[in-house]
C-alpha cells in the first residue's frame, strides 16, 4: 500500500484538487493521511467531505508547527510500505502510482524511484499549458539523477533535484534516513532528500508520461522567495558538513562547500549572484570552464 501524506495550510481552496489526483489513480491500493497545520480557512471543512465518503482518507489536526511537523506526524499513522509526500496545492497524474510501483518489482535494489515534473497554473491536466520550469528558460531543468548513496552525492549536493512529489519512496529509507526537521520551514524537503541519499538510498530516474508530479504556480508559493530559498539551502548544507565530510567523498566535500558560498552569494545583492543564478552572463563562466580555467572561474565566482 501507499501511504500518502499531504500537509495543509490555508489550503482549502486548493486541497480538493490534490485529493481528487489521488482518487484518480488507476492504482487503488493507497491511504491518504491530511494534517491541517493550524489552518484558519475552510480546510476542515472541504476535507471532511472526503473523509465521509472515502474510508481511506484520515484527517488530522495540530496547531501550528510547520510542514515537516504535520509530515511527521502523519508518517506515525501511516501503514504503508510506500510512501507519496505531497504538498496540497501540487498534483499527480493518474497513472504515477501504477507506473512506480512496477519499477520498484522490476528494481528490486531501489529505495526511491521517481519521474519527471510539469508546471502549471491553470488547467492542471491540459498539457498543452504545462511548462519545464516557471525559472529562466521553458526547459527541463531536472538532473535525472541515478545510482546510490555517495555515488550520487556530489550531484545531489547542487541543489534540490526533484520536487518532493516526484518521489516515491520505500518506507525503509524514511526510517532509516530519519523524521523531517521540524525546524525548517523551507528547504525542508531538499534536507530530507539528501538524509536518504546520505542513508545510503538507491535513486531511480525515469520519465514516463502519466506519472508526472505536477505542481503549481500561485501566489502563495514558498519557493517564489528566491532569497529566502537560497539562505535556507545554504543553512541545510552547512548542517550536513560534518556528515558530508565524514563520508571521505572528496568531490561531495568540495562541491558541498562551494554551494554554500553560492547560495550565500545568491541571497546577498551582489554582482556575483548574477553569473550564480545562471543569468544573461552566465556564458562567461561556461567559457572559462571549457577553456579549462576552472580554478579562474573558482577565484571569480566562489571567492
Amino acid at each position: 500500500m501507499i501511504s500518502v501524506i499531504i500537509p495543509c495550510y490555508n489550503y482549502g481552496h486548493l486541497i480538493a484538487d490534490t485529493i481528487n489526483s489521488i482518487l484518480r489513480q488507476t492504482c487503488a491500493d493507497w491511504e491518504i493521511l491530511i494534517v491541517d497545520d493550524g489552518s484558519t480557512d475552510n480546510t476542515a471543512l472541504v476535507v471532511d467531505e472526503f473523509v465521509k465518503k472515502d474510508d481511506r482518507i484520515s484527517f488530522y489536526q495540530q496547531s501550528n508547527a510547520g510542514p515537516s511537523a504535520a509530515r511527521n506526524l502523519a508518517l506515525s499513522k501511516a501503514s504503508g510500505e510506500y510512501i507519496q509526500f505531497l504538498d496540497a496545492d501540487d498534483l499527480i497524474e493518474d497513472r504515477k502510482f501504477e507506473i512506480q510501483l512496477a519499477i520498484f518489482k522490476e528494481k528490486t535494489f531501489a529505495d526511491v524511484v521517481y519521474g519527471s515534473v510539469r508546471y502549471f497554473s491553470e488547467e492542471p491536466y491540459n498539457s498543452q499549458k504545462w511548462k519545464y520550469t516557471f525559472w529562466g528558460k521553458n526547459k527541463e531543468w531536472m538532473p535525472k539523477i541515478s545510482g546510490k548513496g555517495n555515488q550520487i552525492l556530489p550531484e545531489a549536493l547542487k541543489g534540490s533535484f526533484a520536487p518532493v512529489c516526484s518521489f516515491l519512496f520505500r518506507r525503509s529509507i524514511i526510517d532509516k534516513a530519519g523524521s523531517w526537521d521540524v525546524n525548517k520551514r523551507a528547504a525542508e524537503d531538499y534536507l530530507f532528500v539528501l538524509k536518504c541519499v546520505l542513508a545510503d538510498g538507491d535513486f531511480f530516474y525515469h520519465d514516463n508520461p502519466g506519472s508526472y508530479a505536477l505542481v503549481r504556480r500561485h501566489d502563495s508559493n514558498t519557493s517564489r522567495n528566491i532569497n529566502l530559498i537560497h539562505e535556507q539551502n545554504r543553512l541545510v548544507q552547512i548542517e550536513l558538513t560534518p556528515i558530508i565530510e565524514h563520508t571521505g567523498n572528496r568531490r561531495a566535500i568540495e562541491i558541498n562547500r562551494n554551494a554554500i558560498e553560492a547560495h550565500s552569494l545568491r541571497a546577498k545583492k551582489t554582482w556575483r549572484n548574477i553569473f550564480l543564478s545562471g543569468g544573461p552572463f552566465d556564458f562567461i563562466k561556461k567559457g572559462l570552464r571549457k577553456l579549462g580555467l576552472e580554478k579562474l572561474a573558482k577565484k571569480i565566482f566562489y571567492k
